[in-house]
């Protein structure tokens, strides 16, 4: 039986560098709440860095004059989530980096703190979730962490609109994935693993990442002091999911599976099909954007599939943990958010696919 590690201590003298990096894309209106929070932030060794995607609302002079304290990276154009922090963090120097969206407030000025204190309790830990509140309403759980959908079918924040009555709160809770929107990551870890997944652009560049940190040995845990609230969809038009988003989660997801899977690979890939073809149908005559977007995604993935395949052999050549370890962490036994669009097509989706999740699982 493996002993744990001794916990790392610091003096304040001793405090790694952390740094905050704020991910903005014309997001003026989050930026004055976002900031002022993040800059009350109780931790000595910090520095706050805004890495703008090329907006046109202002953003960075207001950020300048505002807070000049804070670094700016510039991207000329919308790199989008994934490549937008890959630059920003190969040109900082800290042992840790914090990510932020821009539509965020932080609750606790020792947040930092808390998420340090758990990232050194074990050599294994490369990413540490904040626990995330809605900032409409702080009562209610936006995110503690990611979890799979059952039958492959995505990726889903535990948690969500929850009450918040410290149900993640306990020791023994990890989630699969940490959430982009507030975590914090081992920097020397993220650069070995290559980072985000640059073609990803939006969505689910975090669950592939945690994926990819579990293979090879690492832990993703979650820090409950380190509270942040959360406005859900700030950056996008819409919080539904509409057909860009959906095309960017389905695509994104059938590239993470054929990287990532094990012997898992052919189950997989059977349901990710299965289940697309059943919702393009349905969506044929519902929302025909939405079939176009599901289809595009798979189109997306047969063109890229060289690329892809190439991440794939190295990432399996070096994995560590064993497929059945990694399946029992995507998907626990404990409750999933579900949409309230189309409720009763997501229950026969949960009746048809129930048999082959148990099946594999067992």
């Amino acid at each position: 039986m493996r002993s744990n590690p001794p916990c790392r201590r610091f003096t304040r003298l001793q405090l790694p560098r952390v740094s905050v990096l704020v991910l903005n894309y014309s997001g003026l209106r989050w930026l004055p709440q976002c900031l002022s929070s993040v800059a009350a932030t109780d931790y000595p060794n910090l520095g706050i860095h805004l890495a703008d995607n090329g907006s046109t609302d202002g953003s960075v002079d207001y950020v300048r004059r505002s807070f000049p304290s804070v670094k700016i990276m510039l991207n000329e154009k919308n790199l989008g989530f994934a490549e937008a922090y890959n630059r920003a963090i190969k040109e900082i120097n800290s042992e840790y980096v914090v990510l932020l969206n821009n539509d965020t407030k932080v609750l606790n000025p020792k947040w930092v703190q808390h998420l340090i204190d758990k990232a050194a309790s074990d050599p294994q830990i490369a990413a540490v979730a904040c626990k995330m509140v809605s900032l409409e309403d702080r009562s209610r759980v936006d995110s503690v962490g990611g979890m799979g959908i059952p039958f492959w079918r995505g990726f889903v924040d535990i948690g969500r609109d929850e009450p918040d009555q410290g149900q993640y709160d306990q020791e023994s809770f990890e989630p699969f994935a940490f959430c982009g929107g507030a975590a914090l990551i081992k920097r020397s870890i993220f650069t070995q693993l290559g980072g985000f997944d640059g073609k990803f652009f939006l969505y689910a560049e975090d669950a592939d990442l945690s994926w990819r940190l579990r293979l090879f040995g690492y832990r993703v845990a979650f820090a409950p002091e380190a509270q942040v609230a959360h406005y859900f969809s700030g950056s996008s038009e819409t919080k539904s999911i509409d057909a860009l988003k959906l095309y960017y989660c389905h695509r994104n997801l059938l590239r993470a599976i054929l990287k990532n899977c094990g012997s898992s690979l052919g189950w997989a890939l059977r349901n990710y099909l299965l289940f697309t073809l059943m919702m393009a149908g349905g969506f044929s005559i519902l929302e025909p954007r939405k079939a176009v977007a599901a289809a595009r995604a798979v189109l997306w993935n047969l063109l890229r599939l060289k690329d892809t395949w190439t991440w794939r052999l190295r990432i399996q050549a070096s994995r560590k943990t064993s497929e059945a370890e990694v399946l029992r962490s995507m998907y626990p036994n404990i409750r999933r958010y579900q949409p309230a669009e189309r409720p009763r097509l997501r229950r026969i989706l949960n009746i048809l696919f129930e048999y082959s999740q148990q099946h594999y699982l067992r």
